[in-house]
């Protein structure tokens, strides 16, 4: 029977498991080129969990991927004989037709947020086979924002391990896998080089696990994506412990300071309920004071908001 009749999580371990036995995976081939997350150029997303998986698996050097009737919207039309890659996704929201029409007489059609995530598949095709692509834009690696992730940890597995023994799963061969996922996500998200660690002897008990229980691995993918999710959130809260940004909103004796922009030295330019703007720097007791503000009504909404953060981890597994 033709791989294409396989059910999709098939296809993609087998594919992986030829790639160990070459030696040539992710998961072998740290140290070289940065990695960077599959994006969507039409929507300006990145794919997240097994559909990121999938397309870092292909190891392309340019990360943008569309589907064709994306690539058509965008004038980069596919180009002939090229074949899409496929992936599939819980999508939250799918387009549904108003009844009404459009001022060319067809059906005018609005975006609906669904009442549970709903199972597809789409082919998409990288940059490469797509017609007048502009050159990729790629930002620095931030060095400083590389640091206050890592912490006291030797490198980003160790990160997403210390988080996966706080909720060890029945299976370290399993765990292993997340962890070394994980460690793949946030290395692109960082735009950083994969960093193999002393992780090869886990190959080929991955390859027993993905021939016996090829759906383990978009299972993986999809706790890995978490895991990295929470890294960064660690990493924002962090940072934001410490500093005023633009945005922020905080009550404070009484009143009410909004942030609007951040100056040079970290200064912040604030305003105040009743409109009147002034700057606050670092050195000052009343910066220290609203950073401490900041902080207590961030810590009151987490606890609120800590039940839906599981209820979405239900849902990623």
């Amino acid at each position: 029977m033709s791989n294409n009749f396989k059910p999709l999580t098939e296809q993609i371990a087998e594919k992986l498991i030829q790639q160990f036995e070459e030696g040539t995976s992710l998961f072998q081939k740290g140290g070289g080129e940065p990695l960077q997350m599959p994006l969507n150029p039409s929507t300006g997303k990145n794919y997240r969990g097994a559909p990121a998986l999938i397309l870092l698996l292909k190891q392309e050097a340019d990360p943008r991927w569309m589907t064709l009737d994306q690539g058509n919207f965008m004038k980069n039309n596919v180009m002939k004989e090229e074949k899409g890659t496929l992936i599939s996704f819980y999508k939250t929201r799918e387009l549904q037709d108003t009844g009404e029409k459009n001022d060319k007489g067809k059906p005018k059609m609005t975006s609906v947020k669904l009442d549970e995530p709903k199972l597809a598949t789409a082919f998409v095709f990288n940059a490469k086979q797509l017609k007048d692509m502009r050159p990729l834009e790629v930002k620095a690696p931030d060095p400083e924002r590389l640091g206050q992730i890592l912490g006291p940890e030797p490198g980003l597995r160790a990160v997403a391990e210390k988080l996966i023994a706080e909720k060890p799963g029945e299976s370290s061969i399993k765990d292993a896998l997340k962890a070394n996922i994980a460690a793949i996500f946030l290395s692109a998200q960082l735009q950083q080089p994969y960093d193999i660690g002393d992780h090869i002897g886990y190959i080929k008990p991955w390859s027993q696990l993905l021939k016996e229980e090829p759906a383990e691995l978009f299972k993986a993918a999809n706790d890995a994506q978490y895991i990295a999710d929470k890294v960064l959130r660690q990493e924002k809260k962090m940072t934001n412990k410490t500093t005023l940004n633009k945005g922020d909103v905080i009550p404070y004796k009484g009143d009410t300071i909004k942030v609007l922009s951040i100056l040079k030295g970290k200064t912040a330019q604030v305003e105040n309920s009743d409109g009147a703007k002034f700057k606050v720097g670092p050195k000052d007791g009343l910066y220290a004071a609203l950073v401490d503000a900041k902080n207590s009504v961030r810590e009151a909404t987490v606890k609120e908001l800590q039940p839906q953060e599981e209820k979405n981890y239900a849902i990623a597994r």
